[in-house]
């Protein structure tokens, strides 16, 4: 894993950028996530049972842990993630970045 100091103030840049829309904003960070946990990640919204990709790692989803961060969003991951507080606050983030 890469330093989650950087890794956060990468995304609250990404998240402050306004020429970008919502999808291009959930790409970027995916990048990220993907570089500092090692992973394939996938955004999804969730509808009920159902979630539904909205960006990631590729097109198809190859994941089968699933992650979620509110009641309408989560990601898949194609591994489990170590939960440690660097991964807590990130996700914390990614979390506000979702709900504004």
């Amino acid at each position: 894993m890469c330093d989650s100091n950087r890794f956060v103030d990468r995304v609250q840049l990404v998240s402050e950028n306004d020429e970008l829309s919502f999808r291009e904003k959930l790409m970027m960070i995916t990048n990220e996530l993907s570089t500092y946990f090692d992973s394939e990640i996938y955004f999804c919204e969730i509808k009920g049972k159902r979630w539904s990709y909205v960006a990631g790692s590729a097109d198809t989803v190859y994941g089968s842990i699933r992650f979620p961060l509110t009641n309408k969003w989560g990601i898949i991951l194609d591994h489990e993630l170590v939960q440690d507080s660097d991964s807590q606050l990130i996700f914390n983030m990614i979390r506000g970045i979702l709900t504004d």
